[in-house]
């Protein structure tokens, strides 16, 4: 559902100026720590004269019968280096499912080998989650500083997107960065888009294995924390008009050699 949530909020699945390239045929487009591969089935079934490439550590992609000829999936790790040659893709693109499993220190590493694989030409494009929330209420508040919790034991901050244009900006290959940001308010007071958010996040945060993560962090039973999300939460939500933004940084890739 959150792949449909950003589509709908940028109306498109990217930013990038690729769209030619993909309807010309022929242009390589690589999504790093695909998942299921939902970006790249909405994509491979629209441009089919492309062709598309997923790498993620784990195997849970579409089956054969849904997965169209033109979209391919490598398991792999890409902390491990990328298994593709330099200079082999028109598009890389880094979703938001991913950055959670990036650790601080690991960043410039997965850039640089992101552009490694990029054509002179290309484009690599990161889509991230804002890290500043305006407007939350105390529920709120505790469930997210819970998470930032839970993922610095990680080693993985989950404030990085900020930081990310510098990043990107401090390759040679990539001196330019453009950056696209989307706001929107969860809950009722956020009209439609807001409700869709509510049950994304109350969703993904009564996922069994999040509600063993956070639990002792917000040291509270299995059972509080249920009520916490599907009760107070969405009580709370009413009365509140917590502000999000998903951000796209994306980066022309030059040839310096």
């Amino acid at each position: 559902m959150f792949h449909f949530f950003q589509k709908y909020l940028f109306q498109n699945n990217f930013s990038s100026p690729i769209e030619e390239c993909l309807n010309q045929g022929e242009c390589k487009v690589l999504d790093i720590g695909c998942g299921p591969g939902t970006w790249l089935l909405d994509l491979a079934n629209k441009y089919e004269n492309s062709f598309f490439y997923g790498i993620d550590n784990i195997s849970v992609h579409p089956n054969e019968i849904i997965k169209p000829g033109n979209l391919n999936f490598v398991k792999a790790d890409i902390f491990d280096g990328l298994p593709f040659h330099d200079n082999e893709f028109d598009f890389v693109h880094q979703g938001s499912a991913y950055p959670a499993s990036i650790k601080t220190d690991q960043w410039n590493f997965v850039i640089s080998e992101m552009i490694r694989v990029t054509k002179p030409g290309g484009y690599i494009e990161f889509f991230e989650r804002g890290g500043d929330f305006k407007g939350t209420g105390p529920v709120l508040r505790r469930i997210q500083e819970a998470h930032i919790s839970s993922c610095l034991e990680k080693g993985v901050d989950m404030k990085m997107p900020s930081k990310l244009e510098n990043i990107i900006k401090s390759n040679q290959n990539t001196p330019i960065v453009y950056k696209d940001e989307k706001f929107y308010v969860s809950g009722p007071n956020g009209g439609k888009v807001g409700m869709v958010f509510q049950d994304i996040y109350i969703g993904f945060h009564s996922n069994k294995i999040v509600m063993e993560n956070l639990s002792p962090i917000l040291g509270i039973s299995y059972e509080e924390y249920k009520t916490l999300i599907t009760k107070d939460l969405i009580e709370e939500l009413k009365h509140t008009s917590p502000e999000y933004s998903l951000i796209r940084f994306w980066a022309k890739k030059i040839n310096n050699n």
